[in-house]
């Protein structure tokens, strides 16, 4: 076992804020990319374009996410771009998509089925995915608008080089485009819904990115509570049990740690070389000091272990965890939590700004358009040529990691569709923060602020 396990942060504050630069080398459609087929038109290399007639949202994403489209929004009095909302939705769709047959349930295509029932085990009054689906979006939608809102009231405008990545992504759009023998507009309305031009994606990419530039900024700037950065610093030692273990096995386990114990007599830096020791000889799995946030990244019996309101200073101990095995623990005090650590925090902050934000109705959002059940799925299988990098839906196997799985089967549609997502603090906000597996686990649903301005005034008790 790596040390790493014990160090279960969220990895979305590394994903969100290390790949923000991801699509600006890769793209949809290039020529690069391309590949003679029967699929390519015309005889000359250089005129050569990808057929993508009879093309369309329904094609790429199945027969029920259309009418989940071009639903009018409204942020603080403003309409919301149609493009914007579209592009949560589909992003939305498209992580929902990775859990079809892990933890939703699939059309035969292998899209999650928006029609089926919500997960039993998932405590909420979810009636169906599609209710989920639509709550979901519009809390990453509203999130956005928030944010973004955040930024414009502080001033805050995107540098030159990110300003320069989005232009770099513009023109691999064009590319495609070029690529398939149409227009961009045409070309983004296959993805992003009917109505959907160069000018407006190009606005909501400026605001993702807008996003994730506001979250930094918010990170840099933010004065940290002495304890909220102030944690147990604990020295481990851990010798292994596995399920797969016979009952010898765990008995030595256990016999090595408390050999381990005895050996220190309550003294920590002679645990220190005997620890190293077991480790460096391959009796003990993993050894070494780790800081220990009370936030649930680390395993519960160890946290709990070290947040002992009773630990002093040079307590020893040996402790179980049916995660793990067998702990030899030494208690070395407190210490300051890494700059990775306080970046979470940072992030954390934010995120709760957010959701309380939403929770409260402190802005007023909504639509007046109503949506309803989802159609029972259709098998319409995409036909995107391979010069697309499109060869089939591929559902996710049961066991497998869903954010190892890809919606199109091949990574260069995705980086249009997923990979943004991984560019904002909207990510961060979004999928981290409010994401799949967190936002299940709320009961009941906010409708009654998302259908009309009337309804809006009404329970808000906002003044004007």
């Amino acid at each position: 076992m790596k040390t790493n396990k014990l160090k279960l942060m969220s990895s979305a504050l590394v994903v969100a804020l290390g790949l923000c630069a991801c699509t600006s080398n890769t793209g949809v459609a290039t020529q690069e990319s391309a590949q003679p087929s029967e699929q390519v038109l015309g005889s000359d290399p250089a005129e050569q374009t990808v057929d993508l007639s009879g093309k369309s949202v329904e094609t790429v994403y199945g027969s029920q996410l259309p009418q989940y489209l071009n639903h009018q929004y409204y942020f603080e009095g403003e309409p919301v771009s149609m493009t914007e909302s579209n592009f949560y939705f589909i992003d939305t769709f498209t992580e929902l998509c990775n859990y079809a047959g892990y933890y939703y349930e699939a059309t035969p295509d292998g899209f999650v089925d928006l029609s089926a029932s919500f997960p039993a085990e998932a405590e909420s009054e979810y009636q169906t995915v599609g209710d989920f689906f639509v709550s979901y979006s519009e809390e990453m939608l509203e999130s956005a608008c928030i944010i973004c809102k955040l930024a414009a009231d502080q001033g805050l405008t995107l540098p030159e080089d990110q300003l320069a990545q989005i232009d770099s992504l513009v023109a691999e759009i064009e590319s495609g485009a070029a690529t398939a023998g149409i227009t961009t507009d045409e070309y983004l309305s296959i993805y992003y819904g009917e109505g959907v031009t160069l000018d407006s994606f190009r606005q909501t990419i400026v605001n993702y990115y807008m996003a994730d530039y506001y979250t930094q900024d918010f990170i840099n700037n933010y004065e940290f509570d002495p304890d909220e950065i102030t944690v147990p610093n604990v020295r481990y030692t851990l010798f292994q049990v596995t399920a797969d273990m016979t009952d010898e096995q765990k008995a030595e386990a256990e016999a090595n740690a408390n050999a381990v114990f005895d050996e220190a007599d309550g003294d920590v830096d002679v645990y220190a070389v005997s620890g190293a020791l077991a480790y460096t000889n391959g009796t003990a799995a993993d050894y070494g000091d780790i800081a220990v946030p009370n936030d649930g990244s680390i395993d519960q019996v160890f946290t709990d272990w070290a947040w002992d309101e009773s630990r002093q200073e040079g307590d020893i101990e040996v402790i179980y965890s049916e995660n793990f095995g067998y702990f030899v623990v030494a208690y070395l005090g407190t210490t300051e939590v890494d700059q990775s650590a306080k970046d979470q925090i940072a992030v954390q902050s934010l995120s709760s700004m957010i959701t309380d934000a939403i929770d409260n109705n402190t802005y007023e959002f909504y639509t007046n358009d109503a949506y309803g059940p989802a159609p029972t799925p259709a098998s319409v299988t995409p036909e995107l040529p391979e010069e697309l990098g499109v060869s089939e839906i591929i559902p996710v196997e049961e066991g497998q990691d869903p954010h190892n799985a890809s919606l199109t089967g091949h990574k260069g549609l995705d980086i249009l569709l997923i990979g943004l997502s991984v560019v904002g603090g909207v990510a961060i906000i979004g999928l981290a923060a409010i994401g799949v597996m967190n936002i299940t686990k709320k009961n009941g649903k906010k409708n009654a602020k998302k259908t009309t301005s009337e309804d809006k005034e009404a329970s808000s008790g906002k003044e004007d």
